[in-house]
């Protein structure tokens, strides 16, 4: 981003990812009682923001994440859930 010094976009992108893995372990550990359209609604918000702050991975996951959540196919929203959690904990 043009406004922001490196150090500052590497401080907001560093928030980004811990903000997205602590809502992705919360959502996890609480899966067998989550709506779908809250799964929906999850992949959705991190499909519009991972590209804006540098990660197209996420954003790819998003879209997969909410295209499975309105399948409502769970094991599909698990694997994408699972590959997700890889990328956030390797930017940690």
């Amino acid at each position: 981003m043009d406004d922001f010094d490196d150090d500052e976009w590497a401080e907001m992108q560093e928030m980004y990812i811990n903000h997205t893995s602590k809502e992705l372990k919360n959502i996890k550990e609480n899966l067998d009682s989550v709506a779908f359209d809250s799964l929906r609604t999850f992949g959705h918000n991190i499909k519009g923001s991972g590209g804006m702050y540098g990660f197209d991975e996420i954003t790819t996951r998003g879209a997969a994440i909410e295209s499975a959540a309105i399948k409502e196919n769970l094991e599909d929203i698990k694997s994408h859930f699972d590959a997700l959690e890889v990328f956030l904990e390797s930017k940690l």
